[in-house]
């Protein structure tokens, strides 16, 4: 068809036209299109073309919801011909050029180029330094030629170029000491100004400094009485004292942990501000629709008086901090799923931070982690405080009231004193179309800011402190309505979005429409509240994330509405082809098919033939010739047709080896008894009231439906797959197996084991591979036969080849994880742009105060002009900043007596 034809062969025209759209729909329109890397291939470039280019590229890059689709874009740009020959061509032959007027037009191409860079530079740190070098060494000459002959070259870009320079520079020494391997590398950018750490600069995990040592972190008090000093520092303010509401128990319960590493008894000491889970161990990664998660296991021994289903640990979405080395590094997660069964065998899903992410590729699977989880719901903490960082200071409305402490509120600016507002639908229950229009008091305007015109509280049913709070919440544009539990909040909330919806044509732009916006703290607030937006209005609502519980509100929420086919007809172009472009089938795939195998090694004891690549030839000719000695020459040949590795390891049919195996038994058997009998006597926790309490609260917790449970069938056509390969991997299974071809195999053998003996041999083998320590390599290389080791030393070799080997597998899987990692962050900002097309188009968008957070660059977009806050008594003044944009005219905060936040400091906003 043409569109795909155009989008091959990207030209000036089309380039010109895509110039003038959104920079989302230029990055999204790029990324996917087949002819990018035609264009950037291209050696050769006409100076004006390559101008627009860069000056499409700027935009796209702009754009903060579309991080994937950008680091797509830009990850074609590195590798191109257009950044190692064409720029580097175009910038130096500005030096020769002798037009003036052309002279005159570099600057704003010049800014553009830096602009380039420093994004480059932002997305790949390490990968970028090399491909840039040239262009970085000709542009400071061109620069300081076009100043000399007379060209303005602004301030701004001479302090850009500077910052990219200073960039380029200590990535370069990073990359002499050898820090420098992957653009994971977490960039920080010189700090030209005060060396005092901002806001926007912290980092909202726990530091290193703060876990380990006792000094107090710098907070300023939230001022309740009086204005602020700027606009920064009451951001500043909300932010840390955010931050330090959930840093803190985490802080003080690992200083405690750190104290207490030497006791006797620390298994089983209780800590005050987290909970302890030992022997934790990162096995695999998982695919989600969210992206890589891993699953974790931990020692379960200790919590066996737990009762998942109803206990408050391991909820979807606490702060998980995990280290192998006293906390000297910590690795941060959070709860992805919550699955009772897998919990009561010590698994559990993780979600690691992005920096964490980073450290996972020098995780051993047999790393063994102490895990410390906190009690705070950490996403709702995450989402607000990422909001407060990137929020701009000009950006936030009702700064006059909020900032300064302004008494004097103002009539919303789309009011004026003409504004007649239509009061029928509220003067009793909702009736029929006919009675309405039979009385003509029903159809009757009011000049809304006129208090004289306005009927009677008897008229409009409301009682005279619910007629106050009417008056309030439509005349002045920040309002807060507050009162006891039972005087009718809700129902004047509820009487407040009639009026409004009622009299949209007054407030809603005719170029662009803006829904009101409506907040909870909670779901089951939100929902209760919808319930009652429903008797008055049946169409045009959006119920964004959380797991309704309402049947009447299922049709709207976005899950249901992206269904409709009308929706997905009617998408924009650029959103579809994108879609076709997105490849995560089969990333999940091939992961799906490592992360199986990687399990299966730590099942049993693997059969020498696939440890062959990672056994030094020597140590392969010692190990298959260790029983020529043996007189028995039937013995022999049933022992090598069974597995070299297993007699070597002590495992095998020989009487010696059963013996030992007996002898070891025994020893752990009576340490296993020893060690399980501590635990007994252990005191139950604290549970939740209710059984299943912890799926209810996980719902709640649950923004969006992430993550899909997989069905029973799946479940175990799965299990077969990896029995499948169990029994061609292993030589001995973990798992006695009593039939098919392991009961064929041992009766041929002339020394048939019996069940006990077969028992000991799997608790030796079990205890022997949970242990950690392996030979080194240069142990390794010392040894010469290996039958001459000892039982020991024969494991520690044995854990030596299974590291390297499970090393392999783990190499091809984390290629795979990148790729879905990539693939599946790119979706879910397509699904976001879906979103902002179904939100566009709505008269109400309701969600909670951390769905508000999570899509604020959302919000940002759809722009609604009217916010309404409900249960504003739960709500932290900083879930409140970070849920408007900057188009809101008018906030309405509604709440329990005497507990709304002080966002306004104002006496004449509150009614009683």
């Amino acid at each position: 068809s043409e569109q795909p034809q155009q989008a091959r062969r990207i030209g000036y025209k089309f380039l010109e036209s895509l110039l003038q759209k959104d920079p989302s729909e230029i990055v999204i329109t790029l990324a996917s299109s087949s002819g990018l890397k035609e264009l950037l291939s291209q050696t050769a470039m006409k100076p004006n073309f390559l101008q627009l280019v860069c000056q499409v590229l700027r935009k796209a890059c702009s754009s903060r919801m579309d991080r994937q689709s950008v680091q797509q874009l830009l990850g074609e740009v590195k590798e191109s011909n257009f950044l190692k020959i064409c720029l580097p061509q175009y910038v130096s032959d500005m030096i020769t050029e002798a037009v003036p007027a052309v002279r005159h037009q570099y600057p704003v191409h010049i800014s553009n180029i830096i602009s380039l860079l420093r994004d480059l530079i932002s997305i790949f740190p390490a990968s970028s330094v090399q491909k840039i070098s040239v262009l970085l060494t000709v542009l400071p000459a061109s620069i300081k030629s076009l100043k000399d002959s007379g060209v303005n070259i602004t301030e701004e870009t001479q302090k850009n170029l500077n910052e990219v320079q200073m960039l380029m520079q200590h990535l370069q020494e990073k990359k002499r000491e050898g820090t420098l391997r992957a653009d994971n590398y977490t960039l920080m950018r010189p700090q030209t100004e005060s060396q005092e750490e901002t806001y926007r600069t912290m980092t909202i995990y726990p530091t290193y400094n703060e876990v380990h040592r006792e000094e107090k972190p710098f907070l300023r008090p939230n001022i309740v009485s009086g204005r602020y000093e700027s606009t920064s520092i009451y951001l500043d303010t909300h932010f840390r004292l955010l931050r330090e509401d959930f840093v803190r128990p985490l802080r003080e319960g690992v200083l405690e942990l750190l104290r207490s590493f030497e006791d006797k008894g620390l298994r089983k000491k209780k800590f005050d501000d987290i909970r302890i889970y030992f022997d934790a161990r990162i096995i695999t990664p998982l695919c989600s629709p969210s992206g890589i998660v891993h699953k974790v296991q931990f020692d379960v021994k200790p919590l066996k008086f737990v009762r998942w289903q109803n206990s408050k640990r391991l909820l979807y979405g606490s702060l998980i901090c995990m280290s192998k080395d006293h906390f000297e590094t910590c690795l941060f997660a959070t709860v992805s799923n919550r699955d009772n069964v897998d919990l009561a065998h010590g698994i559990v899903q993780l979600c690691f931070s992005k920096q964490s992410k980073a450290l996972l590729a020098e995780v051993q699977p047999s790393d063994s982690f102490i895990m410390v989880e906190t009690a705070a719901y950490f996403e709702a903490y995450r989402h607000v405080l990422e909001g407060l960082q990137e929020i701009q200071e000009e950006d936030i409305p009702f700064q006059k009231y909020i900032v300064e402490c302004d008494a004097q509120v103002k009539k919303p600016a789309y009011l004026t004193m003409n504004t007649a507002y239509n009061f029928a639908p509220l003067m009793e229950d909702p009736l029929s179309d006919e009675e309405i229009h039979s009385d003509g008091l029903r159809r009757q305007s009011v000049h809304v800011l006129d208090p004289k015109q306005w009927l009677s509280m008897e008229t409009l049913r409301l009682d005279e402190s619910q007629m106050q709070a009417l008056s309030l919440a439509l005349t002045k544009e920040l309002a807060i309505i507050q009162g006891p539990p039972g005087t009718g909040k809700t129902y004047v909330g509820l009487k407040i979005v009639q009026a409004l919806l009622t009299n949209k044509h007054v407030w809603q732009s005719t170029v662009q429409k803006s829904p009101i916006l409506i907040v909870c703290y909670t779901n089951h607030a939100l929902d209760q509240f919808l319930e009652g937006i429903y008797k008055f209005q049946k169409h045009g609502m959006v119920r964004v994330g959380g797991r309704s519980s309402s049947e009447v509100l299922k049709q709207f929420t976005l899950k249901e509405l992206r269904k409709k086919r009308e929706f997905r007809y009617n998408l924009p172009m650029h959103l579809r082809r994108a879609y076709v472009n997105v490849e995560m089938k089969w990333a999940e795939e091939e992961l799906h098919k490592g992360v199986k195998h990687l399990e299966c090694t730590t099942y049993g004891v693997l059969h020498e033939r696939y440890l062959a690549a990672c056994i030094a030839p020597q140590h392969w000719d010692s190990l298959m010739n260790g029983l020529v000695r043996e007189d028995d020459e039937e013995f022999c040949y049933n022992a090598s047709r069974h597995s070299m590795i297993l007699e070597w390891l002590g495992l095998g049919i020989t009487v010696f080896t059963q013996n030992a195996a007996e002898h070891i038994g025994a020893e752990n058997s009576g340490g296993q008894q020893e060690r399980e009998e501590e635990w007994e006597g252990e005191a139950e926790e604290e549970l939740l009231e209710i059984p299943e309490e912890a799926d209810l609260i996980q719902a709640d917790r649950v923004i969006e439906d992430e993550e899909a449970a997989k069905p029973q069938e799946r479940k175990e056509e799965e299990h077969r797959a990896v029995n499948e390969l169990v029994s061609v991997l292993l030589a001995m299974k973990l798992e006695d197996q009593e039939e098919g071809t392991a009961q064929t195999q041992q009766k041929t053998m002339q020394w048939e084991t019996t069940a006990a003996q077969r028992k000991k041999m799997r608790q030796k083998m079990k205890v022997e591979l949970r242990k950690l320590n392996a030979m080194t390599e240069l142990e390794a290389k010392a040894v010469q036969d290996l039958w001459q080791l000892d039982l020991s030393s024969r494991w520690r070799l044995y854990r030596l080849w299974l590291q390297t080997y499970q090393g392999f597998i783990r190499q091809k899987i984390r290629q795979h994880e990148q790729q879905y990692q990539a693939a599946a962050e790119r979706l879910t900002e397509l699904r976001l742009q879906e979103d902002l097309c179904i939100l566009k188009e709505a008269q109400i968008v309701a969600m909670t105060t951390t769905g508000a957070a999570k899509y604020r660059q959302l919000l940002q977009k759809v722009e609604p002009r009217i916010v309404i806050v409900e249960e504003a008594a739960e709500v932290l003044e900083a879930h409140t900043i970070t849920t408007l944009s900057k188009a809101c005219q008018h906030l309405i905060l509604i709440g329990d007596h005497q507990q709304v936040a002080s966002m306004t400091n104002t006496s004449n906003c509150c009614v009683n």
